[in-house]
């Protein structure tokens, strides 16, 4: 299998905010709802375009369905995710997903999930905002979320300690409660300075995990693994095993 290439650098190194103090807002247009964090200046919809020039988009490369970009807004880097269906329902709907509610809509809810972990200090990108556009009984969103700089996936990345640093951080976050739907080698980036951060949290939630929901999150990681890196099973797969129980030994 073809891997996705290296994530090009940012534009510039401005560092991932660790200010945890912030407010989140919320605005209807006609049909259309935003959910977005001050530090945004300019709560535009036209944010979630990735046509408007302004944004100057560049088509993520990636390793999942999802449609994103690198959008700039004025000197923050972001990143634009459009939410596509999957499986076989992607055959007959793209994009559109049945409406019932506000709350339950799939960019508002990654959007919390995320808020909650990035309040609580977990390594995942800030969110920003989220976008839906509602038409009758069904809805389209989107998502967007401050960028990691100069970050690849865990899939290009071969060393044991970045893995055993990757098992650490699920633990982490399944520690906190939370169930991630997609956990695979490309939803794991790495950093410059070898932090991993936790990234596409759509259908995940945070409830209390049982040992049944941990081991599946991380045998659904592992055929990630030998689908995508077959080699990375006997080299850096026990180092991620043991980061993983070397923080849930302290639970």
């Amino acid at each position: 299998m073809t891997l996705s290439p290296t994530y090009p650098p940012a534009p510039s190194n401005r560092s991932i905010s660790l200010e945890r103090s912030s407010t989140v807002l919320e605005q209807t247009v006609e049909q259309a709802y935003l959910r977005y964090d001050n530090v945004l200046t300019e709560p535009l919809l036209n944010r979630f375009d990735p046509s408007y020039p302004p944004s100057k988009a560049q088509v993520v490369p990636s390793g999942g369905r999802a449609a994103a970009w690198f959008i700039q807004i004025s000197s923050l880097e972001a990143v634009l995710r459009h939410f596509r269906r999957g499986g076989l329902m992607r055959h007959f709907v793209r994009d559109r997903y049945i409406w019932t509610g506000l709350a339950h809509t799939r960019s508002f809810a990654e959007f919390d999930l995320l808020r909650e972990m990035w309040l609580a200090g977990l390594p995942v990108p800030r969110p920003l905002g989220a976008a839906v556009w509602r038409e009758g009984l069904t809805y389209r969103a989107a998502v967007l979320t401050q960028r990691i700089s100069n970050a690849q996936p865990l899939a290009l990345r071969h060393e044991p300690s970045v893995w055993h640093e990757a098992g650490r951080v699920i633990a982490q976050m399944h520690q906190f409660g939370v169930w991630h739907a997609d956990l695979n080698v490309f939803n794991l980036l790495v950093d410059a300075n070898d932090q991993v951060w936790i990234i596409d949290l759509d259908r995940g939630r945070r409830a209390g995990l049982t040992d049944v929901q941990r081991a599946e999150n991380l045998s659904r990681m592992l055929r990630s693994v030998r689908k995508v890196v077959p080699e990375r099973e006997s080299s850096c797969w026990s180092s991620l095993k043991q980061g993983y129980q070397s923080l849930a030994n302290q639970g």
